[in-house]
């Protein structure tokens, strides 16, 4: 089901307008001077999608309950599939009832895993025995396999039948909207297709041999995505035959491959791609130049944990635990903030990060580096402090532990951003810079806490 959108796509500029009104809306809900969020009607389908992808659940569900019920599936199938499920969960009964009235094939199988039990099994049993059969075995298919959006409505003819032929058996399945007519032999040899425009302006006593075009097959289990970047298309052809253990059993449409792979690519506008930002194959000589200054950098930075390290010297002669345990430290939080690093470049690249939504993502970052480092640092402490004999230095790596994950999350959120901003490749240069971060804070808090409470 395709919905027609109510207003052209905006522009960057705009979508940051409206994410930023509508976190101001959603966050002073008892301000009366501000309006609701009717307003977001107006915007398109793709608009919407962009905005529930650039909060958290706390602001998609007022979204979700402002937005028309006949727009849910157009806007559903331009989010990310798990982007898709968490808003799913948020909709009221009422919501999923209106949804499952407008519900259509491709809704059911692009979203079968995560729509309720219930609304799935009562659209088979409105459906036909046929349909029904063709949706299960659809059904069976892995999510990403190329089968899962199989269309069984293909007519397959012997190669040698008149185009005459081929006409009258189509004539006799009214019924049934075939989408492609495949050659195959009697020993289910693939000859090629033939869509169904072509055979009505053909001669009906020419061969059908003689109207079939080369075409490659997909397998039934191969990943969609993978098959969007290997295939071919023909021209003409808006549809793409599908085989299992070397027998025709329906075709894909195009579209869907296509749809596919554009959702699974991550492309920054060229408009916002910083002048000096490095692609695949930049000459070698630009290349090395461009690295080379941040790889200078990231000498210097080194330099500067190594100094904090000096400080406390005279701490790590006297207590050579210390030593032992500050990679420990610097680890957990070098992988804290990569991983905060690469959500906040992906949000960076599909331009869901934005400066109206960065609190936002700080404050998720903040909780799980709280969470993760509590849970880790204990974890750490309570085997540091058996290993050494010490509680004391159990708690000082707990502390520096659940400090440095935090230092790590925020600098990992902010530095791309602040990076993008000034026009400099936040995937090169935003790994030194967070290197430094947690290093200098972690030597400093381990250190200084090893110094303060083991040498005084």
């Amino acid at each position: 089901m395709t919905m027609p959108e109510p207003t052209p796509q905006t522009d960057h500029a705009a979508r940051d307008d409206l994410l930023a009104r509508v976190i101001d809306i959603v966050s002073h809900p008892e301000a009366e001077e501000l309006p609701s969020l009717g307003f977001i009607s107006d915007y398109s389908d793709t608009d919407l999608a962009d905005l529930l992808e650039s909060v958290s659940d706390q602001y998609r569900s007022p979204i979700c309950r402002k937005i028309p019920i006949d727009r849910g599936w157009p806007i559903l199938h331009l989010l990310h599939y798990e982007t898709a499920r968490h808003v799913l969960d948020l909709l009221s009964p009422e919501q999923l009832q209106g949804l499952a009235r407008r519900i259509s094939e491709i809704d059911i199988l692009t979203f079968a895993e995560i729509l309720p039990g219930d609304i799935v099994e009562d659209y088979l049993d409105q459906q036909e025995a046929l349909t029904t059969e063709q949706m299960q075995q659809a059904l069976s298919y892995q999510d990403e396999a190329v089968g899962r959006y199989l269309n069984n409505n293909i007519l397959r003819s012997r190669p040698t039948a008149t185009v005459g032929r081929v006409l009258e058996r189509l004539g006799k399945q009214k019924q049934r909207e075939y989408v492609a007519v495949y050659g195959v032999d009697a020993e289910g040899q693939f000859h090629g297709g033939c869509t169904l425009e072509q055979l009505y302006r053909e001669d009906p006593a020419r061969p059908l041999s003689e109207c079939l075009a080369e075409m490659e097959v997909l397998g039934d289990e191969l990943d969609i995505t993978k098959a969007a970047q290997l295939f071919n298309p023909v021209a003409g052809f808006a549809w793409v035959p599908v085989e299992k253990e070397g027998k025709i059993i329906g075709a894909i449409a195009l579209s869907t491959l296509m749809h596919r792979l554009k959702e699974r690519s991550l492309e920054v506008l060229v408009s916002e791609t910083p002048q000096d930002e490095e692609d695949l194959f930049t000459p070698v000589g630009v290349a090395a130049r461009m690295r080379a200054v941040w790889l200078t950098t990231n000498l210097l930075t080194a330099f500067l944990a190594s100094w904090v390290i000096g400080l406390f010297g005279d701490a790590l002669q006297q207590v050579v635990a210390l030593a032992i345990l500050m990679p420990v430290v610097a680890s957990m939080g070098g992988i804290a903030g990569s991983q905060t690093l690469a959500v906040a470049l992906r949000g960076i690249a599909l331009n869901h990060l934005k400066r109206s939504n960065l609190t936002l993502l700080l404050d998720k970052e903040l909780k799980i580096a709280a969470f993760n480092g509590v849970l880790l640092g204990a974890l750490v402490g309570v085997v540091v402090s058996w290993w050494f004999s010490s509680l004391a230095l159990g708690g000082i790596i707990f502390v520096a532990i659940v400090f440095n994950s935090m230092a790590a999350a925020s600098s990992g959120t902010v530095i791309p951003f602040v990076l993008k901003q000034m026009r400099i490749d936040p995937a090169v240069a935003g790994s030194v810079i967070l290197t430094t971060v947690t290093d200098v804070v972690g030597f400093f808090i381990f250190l200084g806490l090893g110094s303060l409470l083991l040498l005084s």
